[in-house]
């Protein structure tokens, strides 16, 4: 049986390898579903939206690596959650960045699969130098 952890950490390699099917389906298809990115209009509410973010964002990274500096995952019955901070380094849209990523997110057990019924992004104002 997975565990949360292991479905986080699956969460972070799907992102790296631009595979926006396995990310997909580790969504929870529910009205209560929330991903909220980085950008001021990345917001997904609800499930409708997931499968046209992910291929999206796969389809707008290259060369994308993440280094993590912490990742804490607890679970608790049918719920768990995590926290993160990461340096991501990509091309987004064809233009190289750097920064510090930090998420937090919750994920329900369905049908003993842990599924992502809530994910928050927000890139860290402290320099890189400060992480190291």
């Amino acid at each position: 049986m997975p565990n949360a952890y292991n479905t986080v950490k699956s969460y972070f390699d799907a992102l790296v390898a631009r595979d926006a099917e396995t990310l997909i389906e580790m969504m929870f298809l529910a009205t209560h579903y929330v991903k909220i990115g980085t950008d001021a209009d990345e917001v997904v509410e609800g499930s409708a939206e997931i499968a046209a973010y992910y291929r999206n964002h796969v389809a707008s990274t290259e060369d994308f690596s993440i280094k993590f500096i912490k990742l804490d995952v607890q679970e608790r019955d049918d719920v768990a959650w995590f926290y993160t901070r990461q340096i991501w380094k990509l091309k987004w849209q064809g233009t190289p960045e750097e920064f510090v990523m930090r998420m937090t997110g919750v994920l329900e057990k369905i049908d003993e699969s842990w599924k992502f019924a809530q994910i928050h992004a927000s890139i860290g104002a402290s320099t890189m130098e400060d992480t190291l």
